[in-house]
């Protein structure tokens, strides 16, 4: 709720009586008298509590009867010793009264003591504002919220979510990917392969797709566009399938790297003569720049750029020709690729994973901004060690920076490089018309992936940021 409509509301009670939140013409049988009404509260200032303790904001439901921070206070706030301040329209009485557990309550008269600290730990304090002709008496609840966990922490856990979906009782190599809305589990023995979907991953529900290729499929190098599903064999011969992974027909294209889809056009690169290009399964090809990673890059990101009428589509990380590791973002808009970074990584890393997620930014009022980001995490640098610091870009990669403590992986997340992310959205709770009481919470689940001795990665563990599983505010 905005200052505006606050105080819109307020002025509405005052002048028409009380209204109902969800209707204009409901009203009480009397006119509530305004000195009766509250008409701001906050909290007075106390930096040894919050720093601008006393700018959170407090909304005033008068319908109701409630006072309350909609955008909770840091987690481990201490709110047992805070003093109020409250503005009434000339009321005759205002009395604060405080729960105490296994005890009576404590009656607080604001008028003679409005400097008393009030103890809103215990859950709702009940203002009580008598109307200067002590005819009419309003009641109100305050709550003073507070984060009960690390809002801003991306919590995965302390084990994993699942285990790698497969038939297959020795997995070596695994590559997921998420296609037309259902996420794809592809895994082989050396020898055989199976394909695992699933729409609904918070439900750990998946269907064997029962693949048959009939070549010796490349596993780590399976990729999709925006219509089809691509392939390598261990000859670098690309196949496609359009029934999702059920029939392969060879496109007559070789390539000794898939990058990955842009829209229904599959990218990958070629060495030929000495050099490397960059080719389109269109059957287009570019020289590919000096500087540009053509193998070992992240799975492309594809987006929306606010500043370019076409998709864009970002790759992280992967080695160069000269066999030198990136430490930088390239774009492609469809027509051309261009070397995104300013300021790069510290280090050049391969294998890394690249996930389009969200951060929060928290103004002086303690209002929390969703803004979008990148995530990046795991890869493995030229000495072959895995990369354990998760970095973050607030503009597509142009430039990254360490992210902050509480979005590092925990010590139970093993650090791995060739992995993939996938970023999927459950719903919680229920929908419905007058209230929201379910919402989408995007989920990044981690897939397969091997740490720097090798060891292959048979689980799936799952991240998200605490904050995104609170219920939206309404």
């Amino acid at each position: 709720m905005s200052r505006l409509y606050a105080f819109c509301l307020i002025i509405c009670g005052i002048a028409t009586g009380v209204t109902s939140c969800n209707s204009s013409s409901e009203t009480l049988d009397y006119e509530v008298p305004s000195s009766a009404l509250v008409k701001s509260f906050t909290l007075s200032e106390d930096e040894k509590v919050l720093d601008n303790l006393d700018k959170v904001f407090f909304s005033i439901d008068l319908a109701n009867g409630k006072i309350f921070n909609a955008d909770s206070m840091p987690y481990g706030t201490k709110v047992n010793k805070l003093v109020p301040i409250i503005t009434t329209g000339g009321a005759s009485a205002v009395e604060l009264v405080v729960p105490r557990p296994g005890k009576s309550d404590t009656t607080y008269n604001y008028l003679t003591n409005s400097t008393d600290s009030i103890d809103f730990s215990n859950g709702a304090v009940t203002l009580k504002i008598q109307s200067i002709d002590q005819t009419v008496t309003m009641s109100y609840a305050i709550n003073v919220n507070v984060h009960k966990i690390k809002s801003d922490s991306l919590a995965w856990g302390d084990m994993a979510y699942e285990t790698l979906p497969t038939t297959l009782d020795n997995v070596t190599e695994q590559h997921s990917l998420k296609f037309k809305d259902k996420v794809y589990c592809l895994t082989t023995d050396g020898n055989n392969f199976c394909m695992m979907s699933s729409s609904s991953l918070m439900d750990k529900v998946w269907s064997n797709e029962n693949i048959t290729f009939g070549f010796a499929a490349d596993v780590p190098t399976f990729r999709a566009s925006s219509d089809a599903m691509y392939i390598l064999d261990a000859d670098g011969n690309m196949y496609k399938s359009d029934d999702n992974g059920a029939t392969w027909s060879s496109t007559g294209q070789k390539y000794d790297y898939l990058i990955g889809g842009y829209d229904d056009m599959m990218i990958g690169t070629v060495r030929e003569d000495g050099g490397w290009k960059i080719t389109y399964s269109d059957g287009t090809a570019i020289d590919a720049p000096a500087e540009f990673p053509v193998t070992g890059t992240s799975v492309p990101v594809e987006y929306g750029f606010p500043m370019s009428a076409s998709r864009q589509m970002t790759i992280v990380g992967g080695r160069m020709a000269s066999g030198e590791l990136s430490a930088d973002a390239w774009g492609f808009d469809g027509n051309s690729w261009a070397r995104l970074t300013n300021r790069g990584l510290p280090e050049g890393l391969e294998g890394v994973t690249v996930t389009p997620y969200y951060t929060f930014e928290e103004n002086q009022y303690w209002v929390a901004t969703q803004e979008s980001i990148f995530v990046l995490i795991g890869g493995r640098n030229a000495a072959g060690k895995c990369n354990s610091t998760t970095y973050i870009s607030y503009n597509y990669g142009m430039t990254w920076k360490k992210a902050p403590a509480l979005m590092q992986l925990p010590s139970d997340v093993p650090v791995l490089y060739g992995a993939q992310t996938i970023l999927f959205s459950s719903m919680l709770g229920s929908r419905a018309s007058t209230a929201i009481t379910s919402w989408e919470c995007p989920y990044i689940y981690i897939f397969g992936g091997k740490t720097s001795n090798g060891q292959f990665n048979k689980n799936v563990w799952r991240g998200v940021i605490n904050r995104l599983m609170f219920k939206p505010l309404q």
